[in-house]
Formats: C-alpha cells, structure tokens, sequence
C-alpha cells in the first residue's frame, strides 16, 4: 500500500514582509532572550504527515509564524512537538527541524522552518486521578480542568488547569504548593493523569511596610485589605496595585515590592519602597527568608 505525505506551508503575504523584517518583534509575539539577536519565523513547512488535512496543518503552522524566537532548534522542535500535543498528538515525535535563514544581516533574521514530523494516533483522556490533596477538595480541583473522558488529551488544556490551581492554592495561602502531574498511556490510545499535590503550609499576612510620602503612605496603608494574621492571598497584591494606581509613583509596578516569605512561620511581609522607581534602583524582590540556625526550623522550599 503507498503511503501519501502532505505537505503545508504557511507564508506570510509578500507585501508584509519587508515592513516585518525592519520592524520589531511584537511584544507578545516575541519570545527571544535577546532583542539583538534571534530569527523572525516568516516561513513553515511540515512534512511526514499521515492524517492531518492541509487546513488543519496550516492552523499549526501559523502558531509559529510571524514570530521571533531564539535560533536554537532544540527550542524550536519542542514548541512544535507541543503544538501537535495541544491537538491530542500525545506520542508526537519531531524527527527533524531545520532553519535556513533568507537574511543573515537582519535583526531578527527571517528563516524558513522545515520539519519532520510523525503525528501518531490522536489520544483522549481516560481519566484524572488526584492525590495527597487536603486542603482542596478533589472536585474543587477537577473542576479547574476543562476536559472530560472521552476528550482529545490537549497539553494546553492541562497546563491551563495546573495554572489555575496555583491561582486556588495561592489565593488560600499555600505559597509552596506544588502538582506533579504523571500520564500513563494506554493501549487503546487514551491517557490516564495521576495529580499529585504537595500542599506545604497556609501561609498568613505578616507586617505591610509602605516607605515614601507620609500622607500617601497612610493612605496605601487604608486601602490595604489583609490584615496581620490573616491568610496570605498571592493575587490580592496585583488587584491592589491596579486599584490604588493613582496614588503610587508613575512606573511602579509588581517587580517594585517585595515580598518576603518568612517560611518557619509561615508568614509574608510586603514592602512597597514608593522612592525606588524611576531613576533609583529597584529594590530586589526576596521570595524566601530562611532562618538562621537552619537545624531548627524547616527548610524554605
């Protein structure tokens, strides 16, 4: 029996081009290490395919397309193995990839993608089994993921779920939480996924210190709604910013406080040093303080 291989390019339009490649990457489209540096995906070409349809292919492609990523192919094959994996290709294998560069002397330099790519069988879920969960009941954290058995197995959809449990774990005040997720593929093309959740203590609010203007500091310190001793919610600080934007200096952002686990007592203390925007230095953002004598307390994680 022959077996067909199609083949899908995905280009941008010629008129788009030029203007791409003297023009920076769009920040949400760039995911280099270095603006000096990297390549500007203008061309991608699979081939080995089996079964996808050229419009299916082409939607993969266009992931990649028009956008700038460091020239490193390890990189590049695991994003594209991911984006077979996003579709329910589990045992996706990327068996080559290469980059030919259509302009060396450009910054970034656009390239054309080639690679090989072995779809394999389409998987769907066989299950979610939870574990090692106390503090979260296991129905609170099955319903943080979207799919269901029977449902094509999507990496992203996973990712999004791990996603949203450190945002339900955080805003209870389990900062050191940690989900290990372990799949286990099965003969008749289904994946079971075993969570393991490793909780660590419930943190608490410890000492707000605002460093600035007396008179607006006193008024951050009124709007600040975690009182000393209560539980810690990792997304009340950002809330907090966006709401009290008029009162702090131009440019201060997350980045600019720090926020000091204090891991034996299981406490945080935030600090927000107004006077450290602009032309001063940032004030380093400490995650973790650790004891002392670390023999008599617990370890920070």
């Amino acid at each position: 029996m022959r077996t067909t291989t199609r083949l899908v390019t995905a280009s941008l339009a010629c008129c788009l081009l030029p203007a791409l490649l003297h023009a920076d990457c769009p920040k949400d489209q760039d995911h280099r290490s270095s603006t000096e540096a990297g390549i500007l995906v203008t061309d991608f070409t699979i081939s080995g395919i089996q079964t996808l349809s050229s419009s299916e292919l082409a939607k993969i492609t266009g992931k990649l397309t028009g956008l700038c990523f460091d020239e490193d192919s390890e990189e590049l094959k695991v994003r594209v193995r991911n984006l077979f994996q996003d579709r329910g290709f589990f045992a996706a294998v990327v068996k080559g990839l290469s980059i030919k560069t259509n302009d060396p002397l450009a910054r970034p330099k656009p390239v054309t993608l080639e690679a090989e790519v072995g779809e394999g069988l389409r998987y769907k879920l066989a299950g979610i089994k939870v574990v090692g969960n106390n503090a979260v009941t296991t129905v609170t954290i099955r319903s943080e993921f979207t799919l269901r058995k029977g449902d094509p197995f999507e990496r992203n959809k996973i990712a999004s779920g791990l996603d949203g449990l450190r945002n339900l774990y955080g805003a209870d005040g389990f900062l050191d939480s940690v989900f290990i997720p372990d799949t286990q593929s099965l003969s008749d093309a289904t994946v079971f996924l075993t969570l393991t959740v490793e909780e660590g203590p419930q943190y608490r609010m410890g000492k707000l210190e605002i460093l600035g203007d007396k008179e607006i500091s006193e008024k951050l310190e009124a709007e600040w709604q975690l009182s000393e001793g209560a539980v810690y919610d990792a997304t009340y600080l950002e809330k907090y910013l966006d709401t009290n934007r008029s009162l702090l200096p131009r440019g201060f952002t997350r980045q600019n406080v720090q926020v000091v686990r204090n891991c034996p007592e299981a406490l945080v203390r935030v600090r927000l040093p107004l006077e450290a925007t602009g032309s001063l230095s940032r004030p380093e953002n400490v995650e973790c303080e650790k004891p002392h004598d670390s023999s008599k307390a617990p370890q920070c994680p």
